[in-house]
């Protein structure tokens, strides 16, 4: 009786502290800045040159005065990887979604 009880508070204990993880790190979307890094990267000739489409995952950081910095990107074009650092490095947006100091991973898809 007494292992089935030392089982059930375990058990519980267990449960809620799943259950709190959860909670704290839920995943922010940051919809307004993904609209505006879009805007920022707009196609030009040098996305046309694709022949296929490409996700490439790009880490920026924003820096105290609010201006992004590309940090790394996993491209496997190097002027893709250009390209993105050309048109994202030292512009500011608009959005305040993003806190100065940290750095952030977005997705960007490049239609062929």
């Amino acid at each position: 009786m007494r292992k089935s009880v030392v089982l059930l508070v375990v058990a519980l204990i267990m449960n809620v502290a799943f259950v709190s993880a959860k909670e704290l790190s839920p995943r922010k979307s940051y919809a307004r800045t993904t609209q505006e890094l879009t805007s920022l990267l707009s196609p030009t000739s040098a996305v046309e040159e694709l022949e296929n489409d490409v996700v490439v995952k790009v880490r920026v950081l924003i820096t105290l005065t609010g201006d992004i910095v590309v940090l790394e990107t996993n491209a496997e074009n190097k002027s893709l990887e250009n390209y993105i650092k050309d048109n994202l490095n030292y512009k500011k947006l608009a959005t305040n979604e993003l806190e100065a100091g940290n750095d952030y991973v977005f997705e960007v898809n490049f239609k062929a």
